[in-house]
């Protein structure tokens, strides 16, 4: 269903003249069945049930730099105490794609396997030592000057597959999707419009927990805010490894990266995506009298913690386990929704992203 709405909503993302798109991608669930199938087949570290996580990576394509860029991968997973259990090499058609991608250069695409840290006491853990990791693998490959390296995710619970295509390339261009044992019970979808920043592979959507349709219009005080609290942000949950998330949004990314950014840091210290929407995207609530009191007093009192990131913005979110959406209190986005009988919900910018049977739908509305 996300490979179809993907693909319906070619008009409102963006392709050059020769069908080379401005990016597009879904950020799933792990697919379990599709993944342990691999790791037999490739005869990985990975035994039958045991939970693990995967890291998706836009790596060097020539050769030495590719096999440097890996080394530094595992020599960080294993000073994390991250188990690597194993490399794919993602399956792909550079056919599917249009001249000026394919002249970009196309990254090396490779997954990597990682196993639970003895230290995780459970999935929330297990995903904050892996966002340590993938920092850490940041600021590294950085200053070794790896290019590309890109880390799409990296996660126990969540995967990205996305590339400098349109919707209607990607199923075509990354051929595990195609397969019927890739399993999720969520998926965020988006092909993006460049409108701040050029095309590139790395800013290809959706992000590691974000899909935004539109653009952040106060992007310069949000960077310089965050910024600005970087030197006072105390943490029980992180300690001393504070100062290894630091700078918390990446230069040179998106208006889009950096409000994926903020939100994977606010989520990782422990608040649920919902709260950190909430948080980063308040409704217009000030002098609205219908705003019931607790949700007025919620927003009071975070006002004084962060600022607003105004749109116009359509966003859609997850974290693995929730997964929602979201308008800013602009509300210029559209963004439409449909329940069905058995519980599917099916959110985007407009009716007929799938196709669902009328007699099934038990709500529809408009996100405002």
């Amino acid at each position: 269903m996300a490979l179809q709405a993907v693909a319906r909503v070619a008009h409102r993302g963006a392709a050059s003249t020769d069908n080379s798109g401005d990016g597009a991608g879904i950020l799933t669930q792990i697919p379990q069945r599709l993944f342990h199938r691999e790791a037999y087949r490739l005869g990985l570290r990975l035994k039958p049930g045991q939970p693990f996580g995967v890291g998706a990576f836009f790596l060097p394509p020539e050769h030495e730099p590719l096999r440097r860029s890996i080394r530094l991968v595992e020599k960080v997973l294993e000073r994390n105490g991250i188990p690597c259990l194993g490399w794919r090499e993602v399956p792909i058609d550079p056919a599917a794609l249009g001249p000026l991608a394919r002249a970009s250069p196309v990254p090396a695409i490779r997954q990597v396997f990682v196993g639970r840290p003895f230290t995780a006491q459970d999935d929330d853990a297990w995903e904050r030592a892996l966002y340590l990791a993938r920092r850490d693998m940041e600021r590294e490959a950085e200053a070794a000057g790896f290019a590309p390296f890109f880390v799409c995710s990296l996660s126990c619970r969540t995967i990205v597959y996305k590339a400098l295509l349109t919707g209607a390339q990607l199923p075509v261009f990354f051929p595990d999707l195609r397969y019927p044992e890739y399993e999720s019970a969520v998926a965020l979808f988006h092909q993006r419009y460049s409108t701040n920043t050029l095309p590139s592979w790395p800013l290809a959507q959706p992000f590691r927990m974000i899909a935004h349709n539109g653009e952040i219009n106060t992007l310069w005080g949000n960077q310089n805010a965050m910024a600005a609290r970087e030197a006072d942000t105390p943490s029980p949950i992180w300690g001393h490894d504070i100062e290894r998330l630091k700078p918390v949004i990446a230069p040179g990314g998106s208006d889009s990266a950096g409000f994926d950014n903020t939100m994977e840091l606010l989520v990782r210290s422990g608040r649920d995506p919902l709260h950190t929407i909430m948080m980063l995207v308040p409704q217009a609530w000030e002098r609205y009298p219908d705003v019931e009191p607790a949700i007025r007093d919620f927003y009071r009192f975070h006002a004084h913690l962060t600022e607003p990131w105004d749109g116009p913005a359509a966003l859609a979110f997850t974290d693995g386990v929730i997964a929602g959406a979201a308008t800013d209190r602009n509300g210029l986005p559209p963004c439409r929704y449909k329940v069905t009988r058995d519980q599917l919900v099916v959110a985007g910018s407009e009716v007929g992203l799938v196709d669902l049977d009328p007699r099934d739908v038990v709500e529809s509305g408009r996100l405002g």
